[in-house]
């Protein structure tokens, strides 16, 4: 097999990582029985919180009402809602060079693409220990980028998508009235999605040499400010290259124009009668709504926002649910592809 990063997959002839793909790229890992103890509580936490959701939601519709609505979906949208899915991770994936490139370090497509769908298996069904970012940053690092430089190089790529389904959400958000009308203090919450964006986005588009003098001086735990610092320094590789960063950002305007159009794909083989514009602020409201880790893999969460943002166009609980469980559906059905994918990059 050829080398890592170039055409094809296989055994890296680097030495050990002293990175490993877990939860938690930056802080190394060291296991202790009371954070064994924590993580069992709190996945116990977020499966009571998932199934008390899910009752809520099927207490006043049937389950059966809800395969009624995935049975009547019409195929072949969803097969092209799910073959988007790969579009998506090819533009990922040319975003990702893109950043790679800008430090000095270079992968083929294919190979970017297969751990993308990778990430997915990881993301989906083990989620609690290994994440897919992890996945990807500990790919990078194969290629021979520091640990400072893989975690720098997934967060941006990954911040360059929410900053766009940011900008998606500010901007639907002016021609959604359906939505602000039933949605408490929704421009509010958009707002101060968008403060905190531009903040991530300045230090990261217009990075200084005064920041890590400035973060030196701030009240933070030693252990955390060092690998704040070195993430910070990290970014500073970024420095001088506005074009290829400016290049990443289109392709995450292509990509999340993308990820809107799979859900709107799927809500058209429903019947749902909902406008493609609408989508431009549902799908980054549900996105963040769906980040916060209070659930096992947002199940719960997911069919809770789709039922409330989907009654300001009159639509019913069990085909709101109905589109939410397609759309998990996708998603597991990549974990299993990710998995086979692993499985076999792995021999």
């Amino acid at each position: 097999m050829g080398r890592i990063g170039a055409t094809s997959m296989g055994s890296s002839t680097l030495p050990a990582p002293d990175i490993s793909p877990t939860n938690d790229t930056v802080v190394n890992e060291t296991p202790k029985r009371k954070n064994s103890a924590r993580q069992i509580l709190l996945n116990i936490l977020k499966i009571g919180i998932s199934i008390t959701l899910i009752y809520f939601l099927l207490r006043d519709t049937s389950i059966s009402e809800v395969l009624a609505a995935v049975k009547t979906a019409n195929v072949p949208l969803l097969i092209l809602a799910f073959s988007l899915h790969f579009i998506g991770f090819l533009v990922s994936a040319y975003r990702w060079r893109g950043l790679l490139r800008a430090q000095s370090k270079n992968a083929s497509i294919r190979y970017l693409m297969q751990s993308y769908i990778v990430s997915a298996f990881f993301n989906n069904f083990l989620p609690s220990t290994i994440g897919g970012d992890a996945i990807r940053a500990y790919d990078s690092w194969k290629l021979g980028q520091t640990k400072s430089e893989a975690v720098a190089v997934v967060f941006v790529d990954r911040f360059l998508g929410i900053l766009v389904l940011m900008l998606f959400a500010v901007v639907a958000v002016l021609f959604s009235p359906q939505l602000t009308e039933n949605v408490p203090s929704l421009y509010l919450w958009v707002g101060l999605g968008t403060f905190a964006v531009v903040v991530v986005g300045w230090l990261i588009f217009v990075p200084s040499q005064w920041m890590p003098k400035l973060l030196q001086k701030l009240p933070i735990p030693g252990k955390i400010k060092e690998k704040l610092l070195s993430i910070l320094s990290a970014f500073l590789a970024f420095q001088g290259k506005k074009q290829v960063l400016t290049i990443a950002l289109i392709w995450s305007v292509i990509l999340q124009v993308n990820v809107v159009f799979h859900h709107f794909l799927i809500s058209e083989a429903l019947g749902l009668q909902i406008p493609l514009a609408a989508f431009f602020l549902i799908v980054p409201l549900a996105t963040f709504i769906m980040m916060i880790p209070i659930s096992i893999n947002a199940i719960g969460v997911r069919e809770s926002v789709f039922v409330l943002f989907f009654s300001a166009y009159a639509i019913s609980s069990s085909e709101a649910i109905a589109f939410s469980w397609i759309i998990y559906g996708m998603v597991l059905i990549l974990g299993v592809i990710g998995g086979i994918t692993y499985a076999l990059r792995r021999q």
